[in-house]
């Protein structure tokens, strides 16, 4: 679904959205992570969608975009489509409107990792390469692109979708060790142990998404790599332009950034399920030495009464 609108962005995590620092405060935490959110394995994840289900429905989707059936491509969003880019967040109106200057020609899918949400919700992510133009511009660059596909009403639509342009990671940036399963199995690493400190979980359970990206950003501030990693399943993932990577992957890039300069504002939360919701929002900050906004999204659910982080992915502005 690139460039529905303009054309993509690339994205990064809340942990990581800007250049990283060779700050290791609390490198502790980076070896400790593993031993992060006890509360997190109590709920397993639900039965429900699979890989191939989704995947399946997301190419149904850029078929219809690439033979320019218009009323398909429509029926296969839901009425609160969300659609997330450099450019910002937009409604499935906008989308409607916008995906019109978008020729798609040839596509091709790889990388493709997935995330079970809920047993009526999941989330794919992949790398995509093609011959397109937008609005009369080709494209230059292969996408990271995600979308969350739920069931209602006894059919599947997509909920929200979120892309990038895939960048390369910086010479002096050690880059942490991707997502090691297309399935999105968590690792031994990123497996959660009885013996997590006390410090490990948040002083109060938020009571809403809001509140739980708030205090996600405050481990975030805190280089505090247990408490960040409390936040998120077991099997989250999270999209960067240079890869996508697991839970022990995502906390030990806290300990490379520092987030005291980032503020984060209008926050907009969409009901995705009975357990599940989309929280959008405006991150701005440092990156590459100048002060640039951003748009991150997660997709928290509701675990035994605690908010978990299922999947996150940002978009700052084009190189």
């Amino acid at each position: 679904m690139k460039r529905l609108l303009a054309p993509a962005a690339a994205l990064l995590l809340a942990a990581s959205a800007c250049t990283p620092t060779t700050d290791n405060t609390n490198t502790g935490a980076v070896n400790a992570n593993a031993n992060a959110n006890a509360n997190a394995a109590a709920s397993p994840t639900p039965a429900g969608p699979t890989l191939a289900d989704v995947e399946a429905r997301e190419r149904q989707l850029l078929d219809a975009i690439r033979a320019k059936n218009w009323d398909a491509f429509e029926s296969l969003l839901a009425d609160d489509f969300v659609l997330v880019s450099a450019d910002g967040v937009q409604t499935r109106a906008q989308t409607l409107e916008g995906v019109r200057k978008y020729d798609l020609t040839e596509y091709t899918l790889s990388d493709v990792r997935f995330v079970r949400v809920d047993a009526d919700l999941g989330v794919v992510t992949y790398t995509m390469n093609e011959k397109s133009s937008y609005d009369g511009r080709p494209t230059t660059r292969p996408t990271r692109a995600s979308s969350a596909w739920a069931e209602r009403g006894g059919r599947w639509v997509n909920v929200y979708h979120h892309e990038t342009e895939v960048a390369e990671a910086p010479a002096a940036q050690a880059s942490p060790t991707p997502a090691a399963s297309p399935a999105a199995t968590p690792s031994p690493a990123a497996t959660p142990s009885p013996a997590a400190s006390p410090a490990a979980s948040p002083a109060a359970a938020p009571a809403s998404a809001t509140d739980a990206e708030k205090a996600l950003w405050e481990a975030i501030r805190a280089k505090n790599a247990d408490a960040f990693a409390d936040f998120l399943l077991p099997e989250s993932l999270e999209v960067e332009p240079e890869g996508v990577f697991d839970r022990a992957a995502a906390a030990r890039m806290i300990l490379t950034f520092d987030a005291a300069s980032f503020t984060q504002t209008d926050f907009k939360e969409t009901r995705l399920d009975a357990d599940a919701t989309l929280l959008t929002y405006a991150v701005r900050g440092p990156v590459g030495g100048k002060t640039v906004g951003q748009y991150h999204a997660t997709i928290w659910t509701n675990r035994g009464g605690q908010w978990r982080a299922a999947f996150h992915q940002g978009s700052r502005p084009r190189q």
